[in-house]
């Protein structure tokens, strides 16, 4: 993504297209298997279970959006790391990112449904507080809507949290993440849930986005130098084997103690591949890295879109029956069906909705 504040890096547009096509094949997975074995739409206590580490990163595939977190901390962090961020023109420009595309989608879905529409609903949206009770519920075009405001409220704090990073170090930084696991540990120990928390709200976010700015700061260093390639296979193998254990462990509808603690690690692991990925990217053939960087360029319609686009087949029944069960099917319609249409939605919206409002961003470094 071309930055007038950040210096383009493929590498990380690579990631971002990994992270929205996780989300889709997470999504697609699901809904496609969950139709085809039980006659309905998603169920979280029809959770599948797999051996299959591999199917249990898209089984778990919900862990994109730890993905998204580090990579908007990494991002910002390695780009303003020992400047002043002028706050006002920093939320201008992230307004212009982020919100036309919200708002169209906001107007689209009370159009589609006015039912549900009511004037408290719609301010607590547009306010930033879409994770919240009493949001616009105009599902599935506001299905993404909750990570889009989890993202609002570290856009708020961003800037003053580089201002101590860059004043009182990277200690600060590991002091508020203890801080974070230390009010989940309070909030299980008063409710007995963690969950709905750790996953929905800042609360349990906070630490995904300080993360991912302690990476950003580190190869922000004047003495940085990209990982050997070597380093990120191991990485990417670490990455899927605790996703597998999670999986095995209970998966998303656990609520225990375990819960806590996840957010960290997943983070922690999503950091090591991210920053292991920059060394490797290098040796991927110039036509594929493009190839994929236009994917990632796109990846911000795709996560808010790709859901309508599988709800509608689901619903309408036109996921493809291949005969190979529940699970290579709902796989195979995501493939062939879910994310060709995903993809060209998702740049045609940001040609005509998206493009034309980031060209209008400008520098908010003082």
């Amino acid at each position: 993504m071309q930055s007038s504040n950040i210096a383009y890096v493929p590498a990380l547009d690579h990631i971002r297209a990994y992270a929205a096509l996780l989300a889709l094949f997470y999504h697609g997975l699901q809904l496609f298997w969950h139709q085809a074995a039980y006659g309905s739409l998603f169920d979280a206590t029809h959770w599948l279970a797999t051996g299959n580490p591999l199917l249990a990163l898209l089984v778990e595939g919900h862990t994109a959006v730890a993905l998204f977190m580090v990579l908007s901390g990494f991002i910002f962090t390695w780009g303003a790391k020992g400047r002043n961020i002028v706050y006002r023109s920093f939320i201008r420009n992230r307004l212009l990112r982020t919100y036309p595309l919200f708002i169209a989608l906001i107007v689209l879905g009370i159009s589609a449904m006015p039912e549900r529409f009511s004037w408290q609903a719609l301010l607590t949206t547009v306010f930033g507080l879409a994770n919240m009770a009493g949001h616009l519920d105009i599902s599935p075009f506001s299905a993404m809507f909750w990570a889009v405001a989890v993202e609002w409220h570290f856009y708020l704090l961003f800037p003053f949290l580089l201002l101590f990073l860059n004043g009182r170090g990277a200690g600060y930084l590991l002091g508020l993440i203890a801080l974070v696991l230390a009010w989940r540990s309070i909030a299980w120990l008063l409710t007995g849930e963690v969950r709905e928390l750790a996953y929905f709200t800042i609360a349990g976010r906070l630490d995904q986005f300080l993360i991912g700015m302690l990476a950003g700061a580190w190869c922000a260093r004047e003495d940085s130098v990209p990982a050997p390639a070597w380093i990120f296979p191991v990485v990417a193998v670490l990455v899927i084997a605790a996703v597998w254990l999670f999986h095995r462990a209970g998966g998303w509808p656990q609520d225990n103690a375990l819960r806590i603690a996840w957010g960290t690690v997943e983070a922690a692991l999503w950091a090591a591949f991210l920053v292991a990925y920059l060394g490797f990217a290098r040796l991927i053939p110039a036509p594929v890295s493009r190839l994929v960087a236009s994917v990632g360029i796109v990846s911000y319609s795709i996560y808010l879109l790709h859901f309508v686009v599988i709800y509608v087949i689901a619903v309408k029944g036109w996921y493809l029956d291949f005969a190979t069960g529940p699970v290579v099917d709902a796989l195979l319609t995501t493939l062939l069906l879910a994310t060709p249409l995903t993809l060209v939605l998702a740049a045609l919206s940001y040609h005509v909705i998206e493009r034309p409002f980031l060209a209008l961003r400008s520098s908010y470094y003082r």
